[in-house]
């Protein structure tokens, strides 16, 4: 049986939403229902962690991600809320989904569908276990990660690094490109870039972390600023900074010397205008 706490400030919104997890069909079970953020921290800090958590963003005493501050806690959190601008913050804070009230059967069934994908995809019979691996604690090769999780057609799986040109991000969304698709991912570009080796990955910008074999040209831009030329075509161009010139021209440089050789030419770069 897998328990769900449910926080929701409006008591008619929480027994509905309790009702229809219960409804499923499936083995997901209700433990408790809390009303505030205040009372959130203290069910969780007394209780037995539940294995998912439903959680609405703006309680009465405030927003629901404070319930997770300073608290050693990596539950998976669906969030709930009528308002779309938490969306990036919902996903720095544990979440696996992120639903727009009113919540119907069918998101509410494809959360927790998610949920069991990515249960069984860790092969987590111990939640707490589970919770680590979900959170950023499985060990990679060599303290970085070889691949990427990712969402296609409601379905979790994981893309090899080796297989990427350049991540991105854009209105809250993170996006995974390789040469010939696309796909979403949950997690936002600081928590990836982490993960990642920096001899294959640069940081351009806000907006983008490109594979070192997908850099194709380099062009001087206004401000003394590049304009960096990809394999495959990005939503908008990829600038490097002033600040950022040398650092990304060093970087290259010293990958030059590796077996494999990556073009360098002086010339405009490929976008999608």
């Amino acid at each position: 049986m897998t328990d769900v706490l449910i926080i929701e400030d409006d008591l008619e919104e929480a027994n509905l939403l309790k009702e229809m997890i219960e409804d499923t069909g499936t083995d997901y079970k209700v433990c408790s229902i809390i009303h505030s953020v205040a009372d959130a921290r203290i069910w969780l800090m007394k209780n037995r962690a539940p294995q998912l958590i439903f959680c609405d963003i703006q309680l009465s005493d405030g927003l629901g991600f404070k319930i997770f501050q300073d608290l050693s806690i990596t539950i998976p959190v669906v969030f709930c809320t009528t308002y779309h601008e938490y969306a990036l913050e919902a996903f720095e804070n544990n979440g696996i989904d992120y639903l727009i009230k009113p919540i119907d059967n069918v998101r509410l069934h494809k959360s927790l569908r998610k949920y069991s994908q990515l249960k069984e995809l860790f092969g987590e019979a111990n939640n707490s276990n589970y919770n680590k691996r979900f959170n950023g604690g499985i060990p990679y090769m060599n303290g970085y990660k070889s691949s990427l999780l990712v969402y296609y057609q409601d379905k979790i799986i994981p893309i090899s690094l080796d297989q990427l040109d350049f991540i991105y991000y854009n209105n809250y969304q993170v996006t995974v490109h390789t040469q010939n698709a696309h796909y979403e991912t949950r997690d936002t570009l600081n928590n990836i870039f982490a993960t990642l080796n920096p001899r294959d990955f640069f940081r351009a910008n806000r907006q983008f972390i490109i594979h070192r074999k997908a850099v194709t040209s380099i062009q001087q831009y206004f401000g003394r600023k590049l304009l960096i030329g990809t394999s495959s075509p990005t939503p908008e161009p990829v600038i490097i900074s002033k600040a950022n010139a040398s650092e990304f021209l060093k970087w290259v440089e010293g990958l030059k010397s590796d077996a494999v050789t990556m073009p360098l030419i002086m010339d405009s770069a490929r976008f999608i205008g």
